[in-house]
């Protein structure tokens, strides 16, 4: 055999070899990349899974606030129904005049400064003053206007606490 055959042989040999060896070479790489898309494809699908129970546990927390205030409400609204109703029951007593509304005093019999009781005042002793109807409405109003919003505050701390509590809920979710 000649020097120029052996030439081309061991020319034929050396590009099969590196052909050989390229697709070795591509085959390993197509299967780190195989191993690699699976591995990335496993951590989306956890991701996912974590977002669904996140989502799926805020709705259920919304769902427990959105009941719990909702329950809060009907119940503020029918003390105000009930309250509304007993002022009008007692303004229609005052305008007919079936009854009346008082102020009742009371005398401090204490010592007042540091000295002895108020004598002129101890005097009057304990009593209860009628108003007139006018005075009436307007005592009556106040009394309204403080339980309106006696029932008002009420319900906005029962809200401030039901939101307060979704949120330490939700923040359980996230760890």
């Amino acid at each position: 055999m000649t020097t120029y055959a052996k030439a081309i042989i061991a020319s034929v040999l050396f590009a099969l070899g590196l052909t050989a060896g390229w697709a070795v070479n591509g085959w390993r790489t197509g299967a780190d990349q195989a191993d690699v898309k699976r591995q990335h494809a496993e951590v989306l699908a956890g991701i996912a899974r974590k977002t669904t129970d996140a989502v799926t546990a805020v709705r259920k927390l919304e769902q427990a606030a959105n009941a719990a205030i909702s329950i809060a409400d009907k119940s503020a609204t029918e003390r105000i129904a009930k309250n509304d109703q007993e002022n009008r029951s007692l303004r229609e007593c005052v305008r007919l005049g079936t009854c009346g509304v008082r102020i009742v005093t009371r005398v401090v019999r204490e010592p007042t400064g540091g000295g002895a009781a108020d004598s002129s005042a101890s005097s009057l002793g304990d009593a209860a003053v009628e108003l007139d109807r006018e005075a009436a409405s307007r005592v009556l109003d106040l009394r309204e206007s403080v339980q309106l919003d006696a029932e008002k505050l009420d319900y906005l701390q029962r809200y401030a606490e039901t939101c307060w509590r979704s949120g330490v809920e939700a923040m359980k979710v996230d760890k």
